[in-house]
């Protein structure tokens, strides 16, 4: 064998020790570098406990509230006991039993904003603690930003925090928590159906009342029955009355017993069926309040009389604030009512498809702090 042939070799073989030993180091710093932090129930002993959970209070930067379990049912407590969502209740519950964490993150003060993991209600985070009948904490927990973990399961995963430490961990999540109040309580009070509802009538704040009315289910249109002699009648508005009774929602609701409704400007929607619906509507500062009842005209349809005693057994009792939108459409006066529009750009969206009808202000007196 030649010098340069037995060069070649020795050259080779170096390089293969070479390699060798450069993956056996690679190895070795990998090993080094993976975390050896085992997954583990982030709340220990919760998941045991949970069928003792009484009480839940949410706190998140821009509201507080509280959900308890009384006289066999979930209700918010600061709102006169009025009925939670009992899937929000369930979701939540099992989603904090189910917590897991994965891998410890940063403990730096400075950094929990990044991952809104900051104490409410000045921090950004969602805190949520969980109570039994006697007080005792079972759970609490800060909840912050959410990521993808590839889980073909759906898991995802959400940096947690205890609330009296800095550390903080990914974690993985069978489920969102959500810190809004609107989530806890099913915003839908009414919901007769676009096609349902055939007149209104109004009787606002200020000026005559009027009617709104359509000859039939299938028309999209309202009327404005015995219109003025001059000028034409905002459709939007029109429309926008009887979409927010035959829609009626809340953004908030308390006893209505301690509110005056004696003052109160009304609309009364009727339905096709005989069905009626009445809305007195209060002002409180800038907000608009409402309670309902239901009925059924002389003659109406069984369905009606069913549909209102049903109605009646869930809002007896309670007054609603109305969104902006909806609680503006039902005190909307025939002056409002006959003022044109303005000209939408060709590229913008549908009237009425943001937020209050255009042309609709607060009459005089509706929005006095």
């Amino acid at each position: 064998m030649n010098t340069e042939r037995r060069s070649l070799m020795i050259l080779g073989a170096a390089a293969l020790v070479s390699v060798l030993l450069a993956a056996i180091v690679l190895i070795m710093r990998a090993e080094q570098g993976r975390s050896h932090f085992a997954a583990t129930e982030f709340l220990p002993g919760f998941a045991a406990n949970v069928k003792n959970a009484t009480n839940i209070h949410v706190a998140a930067h821009d509201n507080e509230f509280d959900v308890a379990f009384k006289d066999g049912k979930w209700g918010l407590s600061g709102h006169g006991n009025y009925p939670a969502d009992f899937d929000q209740v369930r979701h939540t519950l099992i989603g904090l039993a189910a917590l897991q964490s994965l891998s410890p993150k940063t403990s730096r003060a400075d950094w929990l904003h990044y991952v809104n993991l900051d104490t409410p209600p000045k921090g950004n985070g969602t805190a949520f603690t969980v109570k039994d009948a006697g007080g005792q904490t079972l759970a609490t927990v800060i909840t912050g930003t959410t990521e993808q973990l590839g889980d073909p399961n759906g898991t995802i995963g959400l940096f947690v925090r205890r609330p009296n430490e800095n550390q903080t961990y990914l974690a993985r999540s069978v489920s969102t928590f959500s810190g809004d109040f609107l989530s806890w309580v099913d915003t839908s009070v009414v919901n007769l159906g676009a096609a349902r509802i055939q007149q209104v009538v109004v009787t606002p704040p200020r000026g005559k009342g009027f009617t709104i009315s359509r000859a039939k289910d299938s028309d999209l249109k309202f009327a404005l029955v015995n219109p003025p002699k001059t000028g034409n009648p905002n459709q939007q508005i029109l429309d926008a009355i009887a979409y927010a009774v035959s829609s009626f929602s809340l953004v908030d609701v308390q006893p209505s017993a301690g509110m005056d409704f004696a003052n109160a400007s009304h609309a009364v929607g009727k339905g096709f069926d005989g069905l009626l619906i009445a809305v007195d509507i209060i002002p409180r500062g800038r907000e608009l309040w409402a309670k309902l009842t239901a009925s059924a005209a002389p003659g109406a349809s069984a369905d009606a009389l069913k549909d209102a005693n049903g109605i009646n057994a869930k809002v007896a009792g309670w007054a609603y604030k109305m969104p902006d939108e909806k609680g503006k459409a039902l005190i909307a006066d025939l002056d409002t009512i006959m003022t044109p529009p303005p000209s939408q750009a060709s590229d913008g969206p549908p009237p009425g498809m943001m937020g209050m009808p255009p042309g609709m202000t607060m009459p005089p007196g509706m929005g006095t702090p």
